[in-house]
């Protein structure tokens, strides 16, 4: 279910744009500013309904407009779009259909963003490393989301109670039953996940760096010896006065370690950029196994990547099966290795706001 026609208008400075997609590889080659990374961040708008760089719908919006569309017939012959207002309204269509919800809309076109800011998976606190567990149990666990969203309800609810103080320690015993029943379910989730994706990043991390032995440490946020509920009516006073859920799936976190040293304390930055396409990669690989298809967002590849590593990138992203959109600023940082692959691919030059193929 490749982009087959992709339109765009007033996503910053791209007032209007339509270009024909190659189904597998393409590559968008632009000066700084260009407009080509607004393609990108177009395709994440279409795919999650929001920015990837910026929160605020009126930075995303042309300044000259007062709302921004994006526009897409996949593959399969299917259409999706979303409307985008400054003022932040959003206005969804997927086949034909305008009811529909930002989950439905992720579900019909699943993005991967591998761009410089992709290191906080290892840099950052566990929030996006968590969310980038979840992404993966999303797209292939049906029953994931709204649990998820039970779960989301119970936290909130049980925060808002904590920092009110008109409930004591008997009455709260409600809301940890809910809270412990979908936080289970939750981490039965994660983890019939993990059984997969692990193996599956391991055996990519033989290719990207052959030399580093590392390992995958999930924690699920409480202690499982215990049950949760117990835990959560125990912790209550503590929580009271700190105002929130100190333990649950919500703490949860994935850390990649080179024996017991997490890994961003001993590798490089290019490494690190390594380990990371090869987390989200095999993820991407887990899903096109179970016959959806995944458009992957790469910004800025050849950044802090020496020549033999980009080859080894670009050779996995060409046999990966996805629709792949690469943003650089140099052709010839990409290109040859493109070439390289034997594969077919399409080109196209972005300047001030305008996006044209190269023959």
């Amino acid at each position: 279910m490749s982009v087959v026609r992709l339109e765009i208008a007033n996503v910053r400075n791209l007032q209007s744009v339509a270009l024909l997609p190659h189904p597998h590889l393409n590559l968008l080659t632009g000066a700084n500013g260009s407009g080509k990374t607004s393609v990108l961040e177009a395709l994440h708008l279409l795919g999650l309904g929001r920015s990837f760089r910026s929160g605020r719908a009126r930075r995303l919006v042309n300044d000259a407009e007062s709302a921004c569309t994006v526009f897409a017939v996949f593959g399969d012959g299917g259409q999706a779009g979303i409307r985008r207002g400054a003022n932040g309204e959003t206005d969804l269509k997927v086949d034909n259909s305008s009811q529909v919800t930002l989950a439905q809309l992720a579900h019909r076109l699943p993005l991967c963003l591998l761009d410089p800011e992709s290191m906080d998976l290892l840099d950052a606190g566990s929030k996006p490393r968590r969310a980038q567990l979840d992404w993966g149990v999303f797209h292939v666990e049906h029953r994931f989301y709204p649990v998820w969203l039970r779960y989301q309800r119970a936290l909130k609810q049980r925060n808002s109670l904590l920092r009110s103080g008109n409930i004591g320690r008997l009455e709260s015993a409600v809301w940890h039953r809910e809270l412990a029943d979908s936080a289970v379910q939750l981490h039965s989730f994660r983890g019939a996940y993990l059984t997969s994706w692990q193996p599956a990043w391991a055996e990519l991390m033989k290719s990207f760096l052959p030399d580093q032995d590392l390992s995958l440490d999930y924690t699920p946020g409480w202690d499982l010896a215990m049950p949760l509920e117990v835990q959560l009516a125990e912790s209550w006073e503590k929580d009271v006065e700190r105002g929130h859920t100190q333990i649950g799936p919500h703490r949860a976190d994935l850390r990649v370690k080179r024996g017991t040293a997490p890994a961003d304390e001993v590798l490089s930055r290019g490494q690190k950029k390594l380990v990371v396409c090869a987390l989200k990669l095999s993820q991407v690989a887990l899903l096109q196994a179970t016959g959806q298809h995944c458009v992957l967002l790469v910004d800025d590849l050849a950044s802090e990547l020496d020549a033999l590593a980009r080859q080894r990138l670009i050779d996995y992203l060409a046999v990966s099966g996805a629709q792949v959109f690469i943003t650089s600023i140099e052709p010839e940082a990409v290109k040859p290795a493109l070439e390289g692959t034997g594969n077919s691919f399409k080109m196209f030059h972005v300047e001030q706001g305008n996006v044209v193929e190269v023959p």
